[in-house]
């Protein structure tokens, strides 16, 4: 029989050549495991207690990637006749949370950033009404990391987090980050990614000897869409100082910034909130609110900590950190939560009502899916230390008696249903795999 028939006949059984179909688009699924490797197990394996020392140098050094930027979903386009293409994504059940991507159709391969974690996404590859592919992403994870630009760092979503009420802080409500139109540029694509993801208000916390301070990157007015709420270095060795938490002028500060947040959460707007370096200041903040919101101790300090894959060469202030814990633990309540709750009543003189519609918009149940990567264990039957389309020709090659693409053929990479021997139940089984993998 024809290699080309046989070849052509089971992967259009399976989806992988639906082109060869005039009336049905071609399908292919994508997987991806969306925080980098570094902060994957970070994540997972650090568990702080109080007055733990800080582990994140153990996870930070000798990275050769950007430890601040999530994994891309990367997908191969089509071939075509146009010169540039869209892929629209969205979710698959909401079809909400859409991501609109427009690429040069020259490239054969395109990076994808910006997911929300533990999400299943329909896709399309389109011009104008011609889908050329289609098909399902699949992103596992929890953090969401966000690239911008290559001049912007340290952005991420305050989402995923869970709750010790076993609750999950809603992804696309609060962003956090540096600034972009200050010490960092974000360029003119970065701001409208930003806008995709639906940031509609930005806190401004720069002081007025900050660059930029009081000029909002979005072009918001000086409304109720844009806050600039001078807010002064806290220490640039020690970060947060117990003795803010103290301060009138610092407990003034945070009541206008908490006010301010739950004014546009009212008004349906998503808010990014920034000093420069989105560390300190921003770090600060995030924290307070992640602490009402009913964050752990040991997840509270790695939310902070996440700042440190970027910048390098400072030292971790955990250990500032830990002394607020403390001045926090001496609030009145049973929980941690509680104690939050009542540091924003007593000192911040946050509204309790403003406290509850805080946490009823940023709280959901969490998701019951848990997507999980597939591992393809076997399969490289031509030794090219790649499983695709290629070994699938290689093993009808070897039935066939006829030389591989590779001139080499391994025997046990190509029997994946290890039945001792090499036959058509192991292509289809590595079609299988290769359709999981993608």
């Amino acid at each position: 029989m024809n290699i080309r028939i046989i070849i052509t006949f089971i992967l259009s059984c399976f989806g992988l050549l639906c082109s060869f179909s005039q009336n049905i688009i071609p399908t292919r699924d994508y997987y991806v495991e969306i925080e980098n490797e570094a902060v994957y197990h970070y994540l997972r394996d650090v568990v702080y207690e109080p007055h733990d020392n800080s582990l994140i140098d153990n996870y930070r050094k000798d990275l050769l990637y950007r430890g601040d930027w999530p994994n891309p979903v990367v997908m191969d386009i089509p071939q075509s006749t146009y010169d540039s293409l869209y892929i629209v994504c969205c979710d698959d059940e909401t079809l909400k949370d859409s991501l609109k991507f427009h690429i040069s159709a020259i490239n054969k391969k395109v990076e994808l950033y910006n997911f929300i974690p533990n999400r299943i996404y329909r896709y399309q590859i389109e011009n104008g009404n011609d889908v050329l592919q289609q098909g399902k992403i699949y992103v596992s994870g929890q953090l969401r990391q966000i690239k911008v630009c290559s001049t912007v760092s340290n952005v991420r979503d305050l989402g995923g987090w869970k709750t010790a009420d076993n609750m999950q802080i809603r992804y696309g409500k609060i962003f956090r980050g540096t600034d972009l139109n200050g010490t960092h540029i974000a360029t003119k694509e970065g701001i409208d990614i930003l806008r995709g993801l639906g940031v509609s208000a930005e806190l401004d916390l720069r002081a007025d000897y900050n660059k930029a301070h009081g000029v909002s990157a979005f072009g918001f007015s000086n409304d109720s869409s844009y806050g600039t709420i001078p807010t002064f270095y806290y220490s640039s060795d020690s970060g947060q100082l117990p003795s803010h938490l103290t301060d009138s002028i610092y407990l003034n500060k945070w009541q206008l910034e908490f006010q301010f947040i739950v004014n546009n959460l009212r008004q349906g707007r998503s808010i990014y909130e920034h000093c420069v370096w989105g560390r300190d200041r921003t770090g600060f903040l995030s924290f307070l609110l992640e602490g009402l919101l009913g964050m752990s101790y040991s997840d509270l300090v790695k939310e902070f900590e996440l700042t440190y894959f970027v910048y390098y060469n400072s030292k971790s202030t955990k250990d500032s950190i830990d002394k607020v814990f403390d001045y926090i633990e001496t609030m009145d309540g049973e929980t941690l939560r509680d104690k939050f709750n009542t540091f924003f009543v007593s000192k911040i003189q946050a509204k309790q009502d403003d406290i509850n519609f805080f946490r009823s918009e940023l709280l959901e149940y969490p998701s019951s899916l848990n997507i999980i990567i597939p591992i393809i264990e076997k399969g490289n039957a031509n030794d090219d230390e790649e499983v695709n389309e290629k070994d699938i020709v290689d093993i009808v090659n070897y039935m066939m008696g006829k030389q591989t693409s590779t001139g080499k053929f391994d025997e046990n990479e190509a029997d994946i249903n290890e039945d001792n021997m090499i036959n058509i139940a192991d292509i289809v089984k590595i079609v299988k795999k290769i359709r999981q993998i993608r």
